[in-house]
């Protein structure tokens, strides 16, 4: 189980996520920031495949561009799913996969991802 709280940074701020769930499959994370709610999930489940997922959610409120005096909830989601067989392929191999992808999704990579370019 991962330590008790995890510390996550957006836009140079580290948020420490307090746990507020956890179980033998998954973990919840998650950080009330004056409004702005930051939320860790880390889970897997190994059954006929092995697949491990952690995701990151943001919600916070922003005025409606059609009505500004009503707030509007403004949510956004970063996953990083790996899904590898139980024969075959090791944890290490999809920890090679994973760490490929992570260090693909540089500041430019990224950036250019989020515009639409593929």
């Amino acid at each position: 189980m991962f330590s008790d709280p995890q510390s996550v940074t957006y836009s140079t701020v580290a948020k420490s996520l307090a746990a507020i769930s956890r179980g033998p499959e998954a973990s919840v994370y998650r950080l009330d920031d004056s409004g702005v709610v930051y939320q860790l999930l880390l889970q897997h489940q190994f059954k006929a495949r092995r697949r491990i997922v952690a995701r990151l959610q943001r919600d916070s409120y922003s005025a409606d561009p059609l009505v500004p005096a009503n707030n509007v909830l403004a949510s956004m989601t970063a996953t990083l799913t790996i899904d590898f067989p139980n024969v075959g392929l090791t944890a290490a191999d999809a920890k090679l996969l994973g760490e490929a992808l992570v260090d693909w999704l540089s500041d430019s990579n990224l950036l250019k991802l989020a515009n639409g370019e593929t």
